[in-house]
């Protein structure tokens, strides 16, 4: 678990607590099955632990820890069979947002997804995944925004939110973040070129290959986990 040096005000200790816990969950920096001390919590905010408790029952409600009495506090793993479920269905709407997208794409459109993929070059290069997870949200939503759909948008936006921990997968499995990005490039050339059909099925296997990855991810974690027999 990373290093505190944040105080915390008195009025908004629990909530400030439960924001930091659960963006260091969604970045990867607390990573699947890392396990969290309340008291070493407490200790680094220097506060007390009841409003570390009441941010890590908030956490526990959000399916992002779990607490297991007399043991510790954990990290949930993330539920593949649910990824596997939302997935598909980004991947659907995403490629439907880019195809109605592509005719309302700007020179200044296309320049900000030039200039948030060079970002993106840069944040891989110093290793600062939790950045390019929200720099490749900020690519997408760019693209997406553009189809003037609004209750499109929304949905889509909402996934993200529901999937929101994957952008964790950056500081997972950081080979991953180049590969993005690589594609990312590919989806802004087939946007200038006006292919709908390409970018509509690079958007498309952008999603499905981030499932794959942080499916085998999950899966040499639980086998690593598995006694010797």
């Amino acid at each position: 678990m990373p290093a505190f040096n944040e105080r915390i005000p008195a009025d908004t200790k629990s909530t400030r607590i439960h924001e930091i816990l659960k963006q260091d969950i969604c970045d990867g920096r607390l990573k699947v099955g890392a396990r969290l001390v309340i008291s070493k919590v407490a200790e680094a905010y220097g506060i007390s632990e009841i409003p570390v408790r009441e941010a890590l029952s908030r956490l526990q409600a959000e399916g992002l820890v779990t607490i297991i009495p007399h043991t510790g506090i954990y990290v949930t793993e993330m539920d593949t069979e649910r990824l596997g479920n939302l997935y598909p269905i980004r991947g659907v709407l995403e490629g439907y947002a880019t195809r109605l997208a592509l005719p309302n794409l700007t020179p200044t459109d296309f320049g900000r997804l030039s200039q948030l993929i060079e970002t993106m070059d840069n944040v891989i290069e110093r290793e600062d995944y939790p950045e390019m997870g929200r720099l490749n949200r900020e690519f997408h939503m760019t693209i997406y925004r553009a189809c003037k759909n609004e209750p499109l948008v929304d949905m889509i936006d909402e996934l993200w939110g529901k999937t929101t921990r994957v952008r964790g997968i950056f500081g997972l499995m950081p080979e991953i973040a180049t590969r993005s990005n690589r594609q990312h490039k590919e989806i802004l050339e087939a946007l200038k070129g006006r292919n709908k059909r390409r970018a509509e099925t690079l958007i498309i296997q952008q999603n499905q290959n981030t499932l794959k990855s942080l499916i085998l991810y999950l899966g040499q974690r639980k086998e690593a986990r598995k006694p010797v027999e």
